[in-house]
């Protein structure tokens, strides 16, 4: 069953970080996760959402005046301004805000207006690049990814899948016919500790693990948070079960903030705060632990 249309976060043009050559890197809303650390929390479910930037906003009054449910209040520069819980995102604040301060986070495409921008940019792919379908987690939108896939690989186009690999086993299995390469995240090997910082048991994304290392040529990214999962016995744990495996590398992402201002946006709280980058020696030590095992290892992506 093909899903008629998907929710799109943000489509990225000449991406050179999410699989070899130059890409378009799609994102797509929805995911399982709640990882404490996560940069992209527009992501988080498969709707559209309100961003305001009080940064562009000038206090016009216009939004207040216009909103049916008197969901916008307050001091501009507050990240509570937008009432969320009587907001119903009838969008009469972005129709007449001049200066741009509201945002929709979100847009549906159809499988065919997709290609249309997928193929938009074939003549950049060469050989190595072509499309990279990520998330939040494209699993929640199987169908749709498995339909995008199917019409790359008759176009000729390469496909990278970029998943916590969280999903449907048969989809998954359908979905690794037409993709060339995955990157997956491996968070923290612990099923207790998964569970604390991401919200799930990592049992489905284990077994699914055992389904793509095999089958599609595979990269292994884990991020690098101070406390959560930078300790040696992880890594080495990780780096024995991708090595075993056969995947073809790791990557080390230690944590960044960048996605600190998307919080702030969407009236959330940034879990940042609380969270510590990895010093470069314990990231050097993560990576020499990696190495151990006979696998290339990355600071970053590195493709």
């Amino acid at each position: 069953m093909t899903e008629d249309r998907c929710l799109v976060s943000e489509i990225t043009n000449f991406s050179t970080k999410d699989g070899p050559g130059i890409r378009t890197s799609v994102f797509l809303k929805g995911c399982p996760l709640r990882c404490k650390w996560c940069s992209n929390p527009e992501t988080f479910v498969k709707e559209q959402m309100l961003m305001y930037m009080p940064n562009r906003c000038f206090e016009c009054g216009a939004c207040e005046a216009v909103c049916p449910e008197q969901a916008i209040r307050g001091n501009r520069h507050s990240m509570f301004r937008i009432d969320r819980k009587k907001c119903t995102r009838c969008m009469k604040c972005l129709e007449v805000c001049l200066h741009d301060a509201f945002r929709i986070s979100g847009k549906w495409y159809t499988v065919d207006e997709l290609m249309k921008v997928i193929l938009r940019d074939e003549c950049f792919y060469g050989e190595d690049g072509g499309v990279t379908i990520s998330g939040g987690e494209p699993l929640m939108s199987a169908p749709f990814v498995l339909e995008i896939f199917r019409r790359c690989r008759e176009q000729g186009i390469g496909t990278v899948l970029d998943t916590t690999g969280l999903g449907d086993p048969a989809m998954l299995e359908e979905i690794l016919k037409y993709t060339d390469m995955v990157l997956l995240d491996l968070k923290v090997m612990d099923p207790e500790k998964h569970r604390q910082w991401t919200g799930v048991s990592n049992e489905k994304i284990l077994e699914n693990a055992r389904r793509i290392i095999p089958k599609v040529p595979t990269r292994i990214s884990v991020p690098l948070i101070r406390g959560v999962n930078s300790d040696v016995d992880n890594i080495r744990e990780t780096a024995r079960f991708a090595s075993e495996l056969g995947a073809i590398a790791m990557d080390l992402n230690p944590l960044h903030t960048l996605g600190k201002g998307k919080y702030h946006f969407l009236g959330l709280r940034s879990p940042y705060g609380r969270l510590e980058e990895p010093t470069e020696e314990e990231v050097q030590a993560a990576k020499q632990a990696a190495e151990a095992f006979g696998i290339p290892v990355g600071i970053g992506r590195m493709m």
